[in-house]
């Protein structure tokens, strides 16, 4: 296997960040579905910093994620695969990646207008250059609760299109992103 893309199938790294990169996003849905039903206090406390955390390294592989997808060919989709289908996996992988950078935006901006810096697994912390202000706070925060909703949904619409394409369509699709094609 090689570290950069063909146009069959996907290479090493592009793989390792997809994968890294949904095990991140995953936890940090996780962490803050759990948080948000907890009273205030240290568990809290410990359950944010965590969930900063993993959102900072998340931030910084999608972003390398994306600057590899420009750097590479992206593997075409399959010859049979309809047009709409086409768009509408386009839509939903660039629809993934802006929503989540949107959440990870606004999760730093709540910390930011709560007045403290972002945390990075109790090593050190990143302050922000943005006043304490309550009201631009509470909007970021509304704008965390429903995007998550939004990126969710992109999950499960990413999730169910693979495997249609690996179990129905029967495909290579699944599999670039795996194992690695027939072909490869």
């Amino acid at each position: 296997m090689t570290i950069r893309n063909s146009g069959d199938d996907y290479g090493s790294l592009a793989k390792w960040l997809h994968w890294l990169v949904a095990i991140g996003i995953f936890a940090l849905l996780y962490l803050g579905l759990e948080q948000s039903g907890m009273e205030r206090g240290p568990d809290k406390n410990a359950i944010r910093a965590l969930h900063g955390s993993i959102a900072l390294l998340v931030f910084a592989l999608m972003t390398v994620r994306i600057v590899w997808r420009f750097m590479n060919e992206v593997p075409a989709h399959p010859d049979r695969m309809p047009g709409w289908q086409r768009v509408a996996a386009t839509l939903v992988h660039w629809g993934i990646y802006i929503t989540v950078y949107v959440q990870l935006i606004a999760g730093a901006l709540i910390v930011g207008t709560g007045g403290k810096p972002l945390p990075f697994f109790g090593l050190f912390s990143i302050p922000l250059p943005i006043a304490e202000n309550h009201d631009k706070h509470e909007f970021w925060e509304e704008v965390h609760e429903f995007n998550w909703k939004i990126i969710a949904a992109l999950l499960v619409v990413h999730l169910l299109a693979a495997l249609y394409n690996h179990f129905v369509a029967k495909n290579d699709v699944l599999r670039r992103m795996t194992v690695g094609t027939r072909n490869a």
